[in-house]
């Protein structure tokens, strides 16, 4: 009987390490059933307008246009006019960004395609779910009216790993602190990853978060219910004191008091995972008040933006909204525990956007692939993009990594990952009130999300270029804040 368990579980092991190895080239391949994002040029008149509330429509016949009428069921225009308007005056902020890329790298040939406006972006659906998605792509792809046209990628935060059973709060205690750098959260001294990063010695010397910084998580959502993370969950004031039920701040979103709900296009972005409520703790669970653990951050807002199902599987047009709503709302930081191998323009663009007024952290990903370019290696993303800070864990082997190192890149758009920080065995929060060890560069990313809330409220007028330069050139095996601060 052992002996066939035992053989079950090599045969198991196998069949996840056979995963990994193609999960770079089915990524390409995992996308909505009858969806297409279609991207037109800016100067086609698609007939876009706007409804009180910034909402964008349009009655164009845009399955016409394409010439693919009799495939098309329905079209919708993705994004809102506060977000495309602002695209538009980004987009030259993203060129300038660029351009300086391309200065510091002169022998690398570094080429970049010119930042896109969220402009006359669609999504189409298809009368067949079973329609050929890439052969119809193919078919499209040349038409002059067209700057992109591609599937809409799934995405899936699965890859972690659960590490222990969960342990809740009415059988911990608190425990002596015995300074600003020790908090009396029960679980504190299973935090690790809080010593390894020298966020102690932040607080004990600069501070451990004033409420400045607000932390956009993109994930499952966050259980803002949880006694270690309500009091520190981003409000919109406007909403909570505004008319129930009208959009008080004219943001698109009615009632918006504490994020939003993309899956299930509601106002109450709960967690029904386990995932986001983790990575939020990370980034900020409330420190030294007795319960728990210890955020990065003892005091800051956390933004809940539900992009992920209950089965932590979200697409790329849901991820894209949940990004223009953080930035649209005045979010600094953007947390994304997630990634994929397949590339969307229509993500990128958003988080192009995004990168005028936010910075943007991603985790590398758990499959062992090395960015590239050559051979088996692959980019995933959005961690590759050089506008985003790629998180790996710097304790680990089966991370995604770089093996040129952060500054240099063989990708001519100088695709890299960034730092390292601690993603194995980390204990924090999940739903009704427990904690949980889990693993994963998903756990990663937010400990260096919520280091650059205490960053950010310290060096508020450093340019992202700046910050990104000051946390290469400090860290080691993992990231050092206090280093990143002197």
């Amino acid at each position: 009987m052992k002996h066939i368990t035992l053989i079950t579980a090599l045969l198991f092991y196998c069949a996840i390490f056979s995963q990994k190895n193609q999960r770079p080239q089915s990524d390409q391949f995992n996308f909505v059933p009858g969806e297409l994002i279609v991207k037109l040029k800016d100067n086609v008149d698609a007939k876009v307008y706007y409804s009180k509330s910034g909402k964008a429509m349009s009655s164009f016949n845009i399955g016409e246009l394409l010439g693919i009428d009799d495939k098309i069921t329905s079209h919708e225009v993705l994004f809102h006019q506060k977000s495309i308007e602002a695209s538009i005056a980004n987009q030259k902020k993203m060129k300038a960004v660029y351009k300086s890329k391309a200065a510091q790298n002169p022998n690398n040939g570094y080429k970049q395609k010119e930042p896109l406006t969220l402009k006359n972006i669609f999504v189409l659906k298809t009368n067949d779910k079973q329609e050929d998605i890439l052969q119809l792509i193919e078919k499209l792809k040349d038409n002059p009216n067209i700057e992109y046209i591609e599937p809409n990628y799934t995405y899936s935060i699965n890859d972690f790993e659960i590490a222990s059973d969960i342990i809740y709060d009415k059988d911990l205690s608190p425990v002596p602190s015995t300074s600003t750098s020790v908090p009396n959260d029960p679980l504190y001294s299973q935090q690790t990853n809080i010593t390894q990063t020298n966020i102690d010695d932040v607080w004990n010397e600069y501070t451990t978060g004033d409420g400045s910084q607000i932390v956009a998580i993109l994930d499952t959502g966050i259980d803002y219910t949880h006694p270690d993370l309500e009091a520190n969950i981003w409000i919109n004031e406007a909403e909570l004191n505004g008319v129930e039920g009208y959009d008080d701040d004219g943001n698109g979103y009615v009632d918006d008091i504490r994020g939003w709900d993309f899956i299930n296009i509601d106002n109450a972005p709960l967690d029904d995972n386990m995932h986001g409520t983790h990575v939020a703790g990370i980034v900020g669970a409330v420190g030294d008040n007795g319960i728990g653990v210890a955020g990065a951050a003892w005091n800051v807002k956390l933004m809940p933006i539900k992009v992920f199902q209950s089965n932590g599987v979200g697409n790329s047009s849901t991820i894209a909204e949940g990004v223009n709503y953080a930035t649209a709302n005045g979010a600094n930081i953007q947390n994304m525990s997630f990634g994929s191998y397949a590339e969307s323009f229509t993500l990128k663009s958003a988080l192009e956007n995004a990168y005028a007024s936010s910075l943007l952290v991603a985790a590398a990903g758990n499959d062992g692939v090395c960015i590239g370019p050559g051979g088996s290696c692959a980019p995933h993303y959005p961690s590759a993009y050089n506008f985003v800070l790629g998180v790996e864990d710097g304790n680990a082997t089966y991370d995604n990594f770089d093996q040129d190192g952060p500054i240099y890149s063989g990708y001519s758009n100088f695709l890299n990952y960034e730092v390292k920080a601690p993603g194995s065995g980390i204990m924090n929060t999940v739903p009704n009130g427990g904690y949980r060890t889990l693993t994963g560069t998903s756990m990663a990313t937010p400990i260096v999300a919520g280091a650059m809330a205490l960053y950010m409220q310290q060096k508020p007028d450093d340019s992202k270029e700046l910050i990104f330069g000051n946390l290469i050139n400090t860290s080691g095996q993992n990231v050092d804040i206090k280093a990143c601060l002197l």
